[in-house]
């Protein structure tokens, strides 16, 4: 695997055609590892950068404390069969032209109103230096995927935005670099998460969608999760969802221990099951 430490350098770089790019900030764990996997059994070369993008953090998030593994990120990316790692320069979030994606002021846009537009104009820097053929992108923030689809889209950016599946924890906890801020007992108590989604997602398909929120709510904190949001909104733009909804979004953020983890699940309805709004 070549380490590329300058944009300069990846910018003459010749990588062989169709290649894919899987953007990370590190402390990497098979979710990663798992889109890396797939740049190289779908692509000609694969490359990995590494950049804590300091645009994405609000004021009291963990920053500074976030997991800087990166002698072990390099281990597992070889491992892995990765062609290439970009590590950017440190200045490499500097002086960045402002951009406001749409889809941003709900779900985690309303507790990290910044959030997106940080993560954005960094993918848009990547896309624009790199110039992959495809950028993988994992389910677990959906919210994240969908509004670099439309940006690409909107741009006409000559990337393809491919999304993969959530990779879990065998508790079902999908996996993040938050998680090593918990126990392995905690990682276990945590897959409540996804058993309430999993939960209902069945139950939206027989029982009106307002009456589902209230009590998973009530039972996460009985539980000992603090509440971001438990939201049902139209999977393709995370609008209100409606009678002509046909791809429902369930996304949750909670905090447990003081550790903030998202999760979600989507559910193809029948219009017979489900109310005009989510409430």
């Amino acid at each position: 695997m070549k380490v590329i430490r300058s944009s300069k350098e990846i910018k003459t770089n010749k990588f062989s055609k169709p290649f894919a790019f899987v953007p990370t900030m590190g402390n990497l764990h098979q979710g990663h590892l798992s889109l890396v996997e797939y740049a190289k059994e779908n692509y000609s070369e694969s490359i990995a950068s590494i950049f804590i993008n300091p645009l994405q953090f609000g004021k009291n998030e963990d920053l500074s404390n976030y997991p800087k593994t990166l002698s072990e990120d390099i281990r597992l990316l070889e491992n892995s069969g990765c062609d290439y790692l970009f590590i950017p320069e440190a200045n490499f979030a500097e002086n960045l032209e402002e951009i406001k994606p749409r889809f941003a002021d709900v779900l985690c846009g309303v507790s990290r109103p910044k959030h997106f537009q940080g993560v954005l104009m960094i993918i848009d820097k990547f896309l624009r230096l790199i110039k992959p053929d495809a950028c993988l992108f994992g389910l677990k923030d959906y919210q994240q995927q969908l509004i670099i689809k439309d940006y690409v889209k909107q741009k006409q950016i000559k990337t393809d935005i491919i999304s993969l599946p959530i990779i879990r924890e065998k508790s079902g906890l999908a996996m993040s670099s938050r998680n090593n801020y918990l126990s392995e007992e905690d990682r276990k108590y945590c897959g409540k998460i996804f058993s309430c989604l999993q939960d209902l997602a069945k139950s939206s398909e027989t029982s009106p969608i307002d009456s589902l929120k209230i009590p998973t709510i009530d039972y996460l904190i009985r539980a000992g999760f603090k509440i971001d949001y438990l939201e049902f909104v139209d999977a393709n733009d995370l609008s209100p969802i409606t009678k002509k909804t046909k791809k429902l979004l369930i996304a949750v953020a909670v905090k447990y221990k003081k550790v903030r983890l998202i999760d979600n699940i989507v559910v193809s309805l029948k219009k017979s099951h489900l109310n005009a709004s989510s409430g």
